[in-house]
């Protein structure tokens, strides 16, 4: 089935931890610190693949996790990087940030990879801390977490030419003569309701179409299949708008289909454009010629666009369409879909001293990048890795800043997922 909105959580590997060890040699029971230092977690990533058209993988599977990074060993070791997870995604997917709604990524390049969840960097074992005042240090830390993040997947299906109009105009008839597309086609309303996509070729000329599912007035509000297939028009280059010879009012359904565009998005109203009149099969030769000096005369105080007169049945009619498309297409830049491809987080995040306090239910809560991390890779039942996060708290200036907000003694205090409680002007952290 067609899926073009999926909602998907992803976690980037855990970094290994770094390992406590001392070189044992002949004659000598206890050599210098040999830990090693953890590997990197693996790093989630998407990868935009122009061979898939929907998103339907994410619809089963919704939960994300790539490889932790190993543990480090003795002889100075690093513990193996996890592996990295590549997923594919059709070509025109964004990738929003699902709690706040800002659009991170635009996958509108084939093979195009972004980076959705960083892996954990690896904890440093105890060789990493050897001084000349501490040349046996028990100090290690352990991995950091990797990245999660929730996210909304939207697919803007990427197409040269859009075909659009009223349900039983014929789109997937047209679709399937011009392209390599194979729609389910039948004499009534919404046969079609995905969106169906091929690739046409006109003298070596290839182009992609989409045949967009029938639209029918107040389908902005929901009527029909509702509007929820336009964001496949926006990508387009060219609109290809089909209307039926047969309609009692072929007038009234160009102007229908054009204020669902407005009302949808009125950009799309700037759409270089091009319309077809189709089903001239289904009446007399001597009709069509009546019909087309009517038409042309009525269109024309709404549209400047020549009309062409074609049926999809006979293939009357299609060549001198096909040709236009590619006059069109061939005059007509390619959009640039510009989003940032990496987050870069601001210098201040990175500031020792950069941190917020805020208070929920009783519990302080810290958010801080460089105090969270820290605690992050600190295990609480090492006594030097203890001593070294209080060293970096009480340099930061935290335990001023909940002396002002009026901490007591005993309350809770969340760094990151590290729990801990003030006590003597101290966090002491339990968990």
């Amino acid at each position: 089935m067609f899926y073009d909105i999926a909602k998907i959580k992803m976690k980037a590997g855990d970094g290994g931890n770094g390992v406590v060890s001392f070189r044992h040699e002949r004659y000598k029971a206890k050599g210098g610190p040999d830990g090693g230092d953890g590997g990197r977690g693996g790093s989630v990533s998407f990868k935009a693949d122009s061979s898939l058209g929907t998103l339907a993988f994410f619809i089963t599977k919704k939960n994300f996790s790539a490889e932790n990074g190993g543990n480090g060993g003795r002889n100075d070791r690093h513990g193996k990087n996890g592996e990295e997870l590549i997923l594919e995604v059709p070509l025109g997917t964004m990738v929003f940030d699902n709690k706040t709604n800002e659009l991170l990524y635009d996958l509108s390049e084939d093979n195009e990879i972004v980076e959705v969840a960083k892996g954990g960097r690896g904890g440093f074992g105890n060789a990493h801390f050897a001084t000349s005042t501490n040349q046996a240090p028990q100090m290690v830390e352990l991995g950091e977490p990797g990245e999660e993040s929730e996210l909304r997947l939207e697919l803007k299906l990427v197409a040269d030419v859009a075909i659009i109009g009223i349900p039983s105009s014929g789109k997937s008839t047209l679709i399937s003569v011009v392209s390599n597309a194979k729609p389910k086609i039948a004499d009534y309303p919404f046969t079609t309701i995905i969106p169906n996509l091929g690739v046409a070729a006109v003298d070596n000329f290839s182009f992609v179409v989409v045949d967009v599912p029938g639209l029918i007035k107040d389908a902005y509000l929901g009527k029909g299949l509702g509007d929820k297939f336009l964001r496949h028009i926006e990508r387009s280059r060219l609109v290809v708008h089909l209307l039926d010879i047969t309609s009692p009012d072929i007038v009234g359904d160009y102007k229908t289909i054009r204020n669902e565009l407005k009302m949808y998005n009125s950009a799309l109203l700037k759409k270089p454009e091009v319309v077809a009149i189709n089903k001239i099969d289904t009446i007399e030769k001597s009709k069509v010629k009546s019909q087309k000096s009517k038409l042309e005369k009525e269109l024309r105080k709404i549209t400047k666009t020549p009309l062409f007169f074609i049926s999809s049945v006979t293939k009357e009619g299609i060549n001198n369409l096909l040709f236009k498309i590619v006059k069109e297409l061939k005059l007509l830049k390619r959009p640039v879909f510009v989003t940032e491809k990496k987050k870069v987080f601001k210098p201040a995040e990175r500031l020792l001293r950069s941190f917020e306090i805020s208070k929920e239910s009783g519990v302080y809560i810290v958010t801080g990048r460089r105090l969270e991390r820290l605690a992050s890779q600190t295990n609480p039942d090492n006594t030097e890795a203890v001593a070294r996060l209080q060293r970096v708290i009480s340099a930061s200036g935290l335990i001023k800043g909940l002396e002002r907000m009026k901490i007591k003694d005993g309350y809770k205090i969340k760094i990151g997922k590290r729990t801990g409680r003030f006590e003597d002007g101290r966090i002491i952290i339990i968990a």
